[in-house]
């Protein structure tokens, strides 16, 4: 099983039809003071089985990183491959709400691995909101906390 993509966005949801419906798909969160609580956000993930896979179960890991390589932490769980049309590749939607606090500004992965294997990382930078003269955070364009 392979991920065909995986980003982080503000909300997601697939619909009764199949669609993956995304909402403020992101890479880069603000935040004026550290630790930062990013209270909710969304791991969106296509993953594509071949027809060999159908029917067989897979272990799924979620890995957040820092920049050092540091866990901050991680979810698990089991994922079963259901049956596709005849000889054709599946395509499996998910979504995984999340939260995270982050210690410092600075670079992070969210690692998924499939069967133990690294098979996508979605990069994630935490900045540290500019302070106006006044003391007021500076208005930015993109998440804020």
């Amino acid at each position: 099983m392979d991920v065909a993509f995986a980003l982080l966005a503000d909300a997601a949801n697939i619909s009764r039809e199949g669609k993956l419906n995304i909402l403020g798909a992101f890479d880069r969160i603000y935040g004026s003071k550290f630790p930062l609580t990013w209270p909710r956000m969304v791991l969106v993930t296509r993953f594509e089985a071949s027809a060999s896979e159908y029917g067989s179960e897979k272990s799924l890991e979620i890995v957040t990183l820092d920049a050092d390589g540091k866990r901050l932490g991680s979810a698990s769980g089991k994922m079963k491959i259901g049956k596709g049309q005849s000889g054709r590749q599946i395509k499996i939607n998910h979504v995984l709400p999340m939260g995270m606090t982050f210690p410092t500004p600075g670079q992070y992965s969210i690692e998924i691995l499939v069967n133990g294997e690294p098979k996508a990382t979605v990069p994630l930078e935490v900045v540290q909101r500019e302070q106006k003269q006044n003391g007021q955070p500076d208005g930015t364009q993109q998440g804020t906390a």
